[in-house]
């Protein structure tokens, strides 16, 4: 039995049409803008156990992940891309490099990151943080290193050998394909210097202490208790200076409750998810179902029990083409 598979290509549309479409496929986890007007897109997706793998051949576009974006999406897996041809230049915000034929960029999607690419061909898997976190337990300081060919040499081959085998995959060996790729990873990074722990140019210091605070917070959001004095002591910084990374979200607390309600909302949104409301709401952290069903309300403006049919019904009645841009919608809530 073959792995769920999505296509999707620009050839058979027109220019404009093209490019719209490509931007609602990539709307759920990336800001996509054309570099110039002569832009392509081919994609073949493949759903693994807590992994999605996509071949991508990519002319003229570029993608992007803001700190606002990063905020309101969630988004809590790594991703891998190699590039197998083509040029690619991709990094943190800021800290964009050229990655070379055979390298592989790591992201740790709760980070900005930004990418460009010509004439691309690109091998990239989307892994659940689970898969790989008991490997590499310090992955997130990994975000934006580059792998060179002769260091991820087998993580490469293993991430081109899921695109040429993923539609005759075993299920047993597909089940176990996320934590294989995690063993090769680990591998491949061992002696590696963390890009995150490099030398920071100045001004990036708060930024990584932001990001730093936003990673406590991801891995602790169900902890009723959670505390600003918890995150402190957890990265060890003042509350002073962890409330300053902080004041543009309205502070620490606000930007907790605001996180809670965004996975609440993407459970909600989740193809299979049959867990109540109530639930859910206890599940992300909340003290009552009172409070949460209030802050939904007035953070998404309708009620969750609304949101929730109105997801239903637009899966429902959603056309074939775009049923593509859904499905990798759901494939993604998937890896949470």
């Amino acid at each position: 039995m073959s792995l769920p598979l999505l296509t999707f290509s620009t050839d058979a549309l027109d220019h404009r049409d093209g490019f719209g479409a490509y931007h609602d496929l990539y709307a759920a986890g990336s800001d996509v803008a054309r570099v110039d007007e002569a832009f392509r897109a081919q994609v073949r997706m493949f759903r693994f156990n807590r992994m999605i793998v996509f071949d991508r051949r990519l002319d003229g576009l570029r993608h992007s992940r803001d700190d606002r974006r990063v905020r309101r999406d969630g988004f809590d897996h790594i991703t891998l891309h190699l590039l197998v041809s083509g040029h690619l230049i991709a990094g943190p915000h800021g800290d964009e490099r050229p990655v070379k034929p055979g390298e592989i960029v790591l992201f740790d999607t709760s980070r900005t990151q930004r990418s460009q690419n010509r004439e691309a061909h690109m091998i990239s898997t989307a892994v659940a943080r689970d898969q790989i976190g008991p490997l590499v337990p310090d992955i997130a300081t990994f975000h934006g290193h580059i792998l060179s060919d002769a260091t991820g040499g087998l993580v490469g081959d293993m991430m081109r050998s899921l695109v040429r085998r993923a539609e005759t995959l075993a299920p047993e060996a597909a089940e176990q394909s996320g934590f294989a790729l995690a063993i090769l990873l680990a591998a491949a990074l061992k002696g590696q210097t963390p890009s995150l722990d490099a030398i920071l140019a100045p001004g990036r210091a708060s930024r990584a202490r932001r990001e730093e605070a936003q990673a406590y917070i991801e891995a602790h959001l169900t902890d009723q208790t959670l505390s600003a004095d918890d995150i402190a002591a957890g990265i060890g910084i003042s509350r002073s200076l962890l409330y300053r990374c902080f004041a543009e979200d309205g502070g620490v607390a606000r930007f907790i409750q605001q996180r809670r309600l965004e996975r609440v909302r993407d459970a909600l949104r989740r193809q299979g998810e049959v867990r109540s409301i109530a639930t859910l709401a206890y599940e992300h952290g909340f003290a009552s179902e009172q409070h949460f069903s209030r802050a939904f309300r007035s953070g998404f403006g309708q009620p969750p029990g609304r949101f929730r049919a109105s997801v239903e019904d637009l899966r429902r009645r959603r056309s074939a083409h775009d049923a593509v841009t859904l499905g990798l919608s759901d494939w993604l809530c998937e890896l949470f």
